[in-house]
């Protein structure tokens, strides 16, 4: 009876030592998958201003505004 006693203290014992360590494992892979994504945005627009710069202290205008190279614009109208 000892013998089984023993064997489920050390077997709670191994599992919640693996939980421990998957844990911190875990926690360290989501850091660096983290920072592999940001800093993989942050290449891809450039230095993260340029939507900024695009766009702040715009007022809001109630005209449509299309750029040259969106392409053609049609204007639906809902009917009843």
């Amino acid at each position: 009876m000892a013998a089984f006693f023993t064997f489920i203290f050390y077997f709670f014992l191994t599992l919640f030592l693996l939980g421990l360590v998957g844990r911190i494992a875990l926690r360290l892979w989501l850091k660096r998958l983290y920072r592999k994504m940001n800093s993989g945005f942050q290449e891809q627009s450039g230095s993260g201003n340029e939507w900024e710069s695009k766009h702040r202290g715009k007022a809001q205008s109630s005209k449509k505004i299309i750029e040259k190279n969106e392409g053609e614009y049609i204007d639906y109208e809902e009917l009843e």
